[in-house]
């Protein structure tokens, strides 16, 4: 089956996603453009591309977005070559061309979704959005959440698919939980009898990085932040000024590095004002850890059940934050394990694969 995807731009975790795709089917992906504006170049650390690819170089726009006429050149000359044509995104103007072309000359395309949240906007941006969303022939949808999100904006509930979304391949999932923590901690210089907090985000206001900070005054737990972004010396001047050791600000990591200190440290906790998707639930997951997070976070709303693997917290109850921040143990590690284990890259393209095949034959 040949497969063309048009993505925004070649992030890690889709990369490895795509590596294990092609194994199933002939695929092809368009990606707007080489990187985004707002992620430092060793973010994109995946060792090779093992798809057909192909890289537009002009018309960038803004942090991620693209306003180059080719991705609706391409299919134009295209189409034909291809049994499915599936859209990532509907919100750039490449991206609005391009679905305004293929509805307008009958060609059947889908729309794959990485998440989505309903919000409070005015009746006209519904209407402009519910416009782009109802043109898709078929949908691809990784929640219940996201598949809400399609059907608000006018998807045929009938032709939503779900498939696995994921970030990690099966060999990085741990078969058990680490009780001794020691040898990591000490190559990171972190304390051994302190239960260690980990959030690694970029540093920008919907992170909500602040008020996870502020949660850590008086007491003895340990934050480790890791990223990189604006806001970053803004973090440093608050934990100055209060005096805060406990709270650590670290370099972004690739994910090999990440998932070790991971590893060391006993609680992933994310405050976000609102993600789509949210790919650290999952890696926290992976690595043992039970997850502490806003109800702003699509997957931890899918996957996080309250004193099983983690907790759901109110950002605007931060009595009850830390409640669960004192609350949540190692005995949580082993089911967080265990709520990792379907979601692979490897099961990731078998569902995708699977419901290429349902597409295509009807």
């Amino acid at each position: 089956m040949r497969v063309l995807i048009i993505f925004n731009h070649p992030a890690p975790y889709k990369v490895k996603s795509f590596n294990e795709l092609a194994k199933l089917v002939d695929l092809t992906v368009l990606f707007e453009r080489k990187k985004a504006k707002d992620r430092p170049d060793s973010f994109y650390d995946y060792d090779s591309i093992n798809f057909k690819n192909i890289f537009l170089t002009k018309g960038y726009v803004g942090n991620e977005g693209s306003i180059s006429g080719e991705v609706k050149k391409y299919i134009k000359e295209h189409h034909h070559e291809f049994d499915l044509i599936i859209m990532n995104g509907y919100s750039h103007y490449s991206e609005i061309k391009a679905i305004r072309y293929m509805s307008k000359h009958h060609i059947k395309f889908g729309l794959l979704i990485n998440g989505g949240l309903v919000k409070k906007e005015t009746t006209l941006k519904k209407i402009y959005k519910t416009s782009l969303i109802s043109k898709a022939d078929y949908y691809l949808s990784p929640s219940k959440l996201a598949s809400e999100y399609l059907v608000y904006y006018g998807a045929n509930k009938e032709k939503i698919y779900q498939y696995l979304y994921s970030n990690c391949y099966e060999t990085e999932i741990l078969n058990e939980p680490i009780k001794d923590k020691s040898e990591i901690r000490n190559k990171y210089h972190l304390p051994l009898d302190k239960k260690i907090f980990i959030n690694a985000s970029q540093f920008i206001e919907r992170k909500n990085n602040m008020q996870l900070i502020s949660l850590f005054k008086n007491r003895k737990d340990i934050l480790l932040l890791v990223g990189e972004g604006p806001e970053k010396s803004s973090y440093l001047k608050y934990i100055k000024d209060n005096n805060m050791d406990n709270v650590l600000i670290l370099p972004f990591m690739k994910k090999e590095e990440l998932f070790e200190l991971m590893k060391g440290c006993d609680v992933y906790i994310t405050l976000s004002k609102e993600d789509i998707f949210g790919h650290t639930t999952l890696e926290a997951f992976s690595n043992g850890l039970p997850v502490i997070s806003s109800d702003k976070v699509i997957s931890s709303l899918e996957y996080v059940k309250d004193g099983y693997n983690g907790y759901i917290v109110n950002l605007n109850n931060e009595q009850n934050i830390k409640e669960k921040m004192d609350l949540v143990t190692y005995d949580l590690s082993s089911n967080a394990i265990k709520s990792a284990k379907n979601n692979t890259f490897e099961s990731n393209a078998k569902s995708l694969s699977e419901a290429f095949k349902e597409i295509y034959g009807k």
